[in-house]
């Protein structure tokens, strides 16, 4: 909408009258600017102080209308981005002498603005010629930033923590996780859509301003079986099986079904793709599992290891000999004398005397969720509903430590060690043959020497290197922020270590958080 911005006069039959703009922040001067401009004789000046105090729009202020003559002009303003820029006509004073197109744009011309001037305004303007008010006259051309190419993905890529689904009753459903995506042969699994370029724009002085560019698609993220269809656009699957996205790239990993049990009848499995058994594992047998493992019956003193997750519809009775192993999720109904891992999190019913780790968090839920016996060393929280026994039982808990990275910082200590004893001894035989003149050394001990030397400089490499990642290490395995939240009881008897604070049970606690504050195991209302 036009605004008026400027204080102007008015010569009328009776006088001059000055129109005010009132939301000007220097009202005065500008009054004071239009009578120089207009070589106006006998000012009323108290006129002018009534008409500013009064906030009158516009004020007599003399009644001699003899005014110097003013041929019509205009002003000119260009915006700060130069992206548009503005006129306001001032009505000519005893002149007939008028602003065509050709001065119009003329002067605009030497303002500067070159661009996006609109002709159809000036038209308008020469039309109705109304003053003392701004209106837009020229806009630029800004520019269209171009849109990134992207790739399109027709499956979960996400890694969300999944958990079984607690059923009203208080039992968990096993049996409907969807844990684990599947393929069919020539499904679509990723398109890749081009980049759309931009447009430059350029401002009202003519310069150009540039787009952003947009960055081309990166490279269909083709693993194993699968291919880039013709149009190098889209990824399909080659074969039926399950979906794996890992490292950055898609792979189709075959599926391999064991209809029974794994028992005699079929010897140990080792698979480089995603295994379900239909039956039990029975106690000496293993499955072996580049991607997951699904078991629909029990698990016996057996060893099961995946890559990818591991599903236990039914359970673990371990027999103090089953061992767990996997890299991301485990999800069982209940585990029983057993050693498990997982590199992400572990969720079950129930746990019982078992030795325990995960890098994410331990979540016993369902109608006992319950935690008794064994040691656990969990990453980062425990939720649980009860913790030990009412007969004491010991049960260690530790939380807040990676049980990968503890274990990495045990082999780099000893490592450290081993490289110490072997420079301290390097340094005696350097020591002992050093104090001999070399020229009366024979050549088997020179070559000694020299053979030490080096394996001295190596060595403190080596001792330095270890150093590093062992304080490296143990600074990760300082700063985690571990919890335990019980919604019914912690029983006597169980140890609790968050980080580096150690806490003994002595007494029942119920519905409880404990957490590191400060050094000391805190304890809270549940959450």
């Amino acid at each position: 909408m036009p605004e008026k911005v400027l204080t102007h006069i008015e010569v009328r039959k009776d006088g001059i009258y000055v129109i005010i703009n009132q939301d000007s922040s220097s009202v005065k001067s500008d009054i004071l600017n239009v009578i120089a401009k207009y070589q106006i004789k006998d000012v009323d000046y108290g006129s002018i102080e009534k008409a500013i105090n009064e906030n009158l729009k516009e004020q007599k202020i003399s009644s001699n209308t003899d005014v110097a003559s003013k041929n019509e002009d205009m002003d000119i303003k260009i915006a700060a981005d130069k992206m548009s820029a503005s006129v306001i006509f001032h009505e000519p004073i005893n002149s007939t002498n008028l602003l065509d197109k050709t001065d119009i744009i003329n002067l605009l011309n030497n303002q500067g603005v070159r661009f996006g001037i609109n002709e159809d305004r000036i038209e308008e303007f020469l039309k109705n010629r109304i003053y003392e008010e701004w209106f837009t006259i020229a806009e630029g051309q800004f520019p269209v930033n171009g849109v990134d190419g992207f790739t399109e993905y027709f499956f979960q890529t996400d890694k969300k923590t999944l958990k079984p689904k607690l059923l009203a009753d208080g039992s968990v459903d096993y049996r409907n996780l969807n844990l684990f995506e599947t393929a069919v042969e020539g499904q679509v699994l990723a398109v890749s859509h081009e980049a759309v370029p931009g447009k430059d724009g350029m401002n009202v002085t003519g310069k150009l301003v540039a787009c952003v560019r947009a960055k081309n698609a990166p490279f269909l993220p083709k693993g194993k079986n699968t291919k880039i269809l013709e149009d190098n656009k889209t990824l399909v699957s080659e074969i039926s099986g399950r979906l794996l996205y890992a490292d950055g790239k898609v792979s189709i990993l075959p599926i391999l079904e064991i209809p029974g049990n794994v028992d005699n009848s079929t010897g140990n499995v080792d698979f480089l793709g995603t295994v379900i058994v239909k039956g039990s594992v029975i106690s000496g047998f293993s499955v072996t599992a580049g991607a997951d493992v699904e078991i629909e019956g029990s698990v016996e003193g057996a060893f099961i290891k995946a890559r990818g997750s591991i599903l236990l519809m039914k359970g673990v009775q371990g027999g103090s000999k089953a061992v767990i192993e996997a890299g991301g999720d485990i999800n069982a109904n209940f585990i029983e004398n057993a050693v498990i891992s997982a590199g992400f999190n572990i969720n079950a019913n129930s746990i019982m005397h078992s030795n325990v780790s995960c890098g994410g968090s331990l979540n016993l839920i369902g109608k006992r969720g319950l935690l008794v016996g064994g040691k656990t060393v969990v990453g980062e929280k425990i939720d649980a509903k009860v913790i030990g026994s009412s007969m004491s039982t010991l049960t260690e808990i530790e939380v807040g430590i990676n049980p990968k990275k503890l274990e990495e910082y045990k082999e780099t200590t000893k490592e450290l060690e081993k490289y110490s004893e072997d420079f301290k001894k390097t340094e005696k035989i350097i020591g002992i043959l050093s104090k001999v003149d070399v020229n009366t050394l024979s050549n088997d001990k020179k070559k000694m020497l020299m053979d030490s030397i080096r394996s001295k400089i190596l060595l403190k490499q080596k001792i330095n290197a270890c150093q590093l990642k062992a304080e490296s290490l143990a600074a990760q395995l300082n700063a985690g922020n571990g919890r335990i939240s019980v919604s019914d009881v912690v029983y006597a008897g169980v140890k609790v270590v968050i980080n580096n604070a150690v806490m003994y049970i002595r007494e029942d606690l119920q519905y409880c958080s404990l957490y590191n504050n400060k050094g000391k195991i805190s304890i809270g209302s549940y959450s």
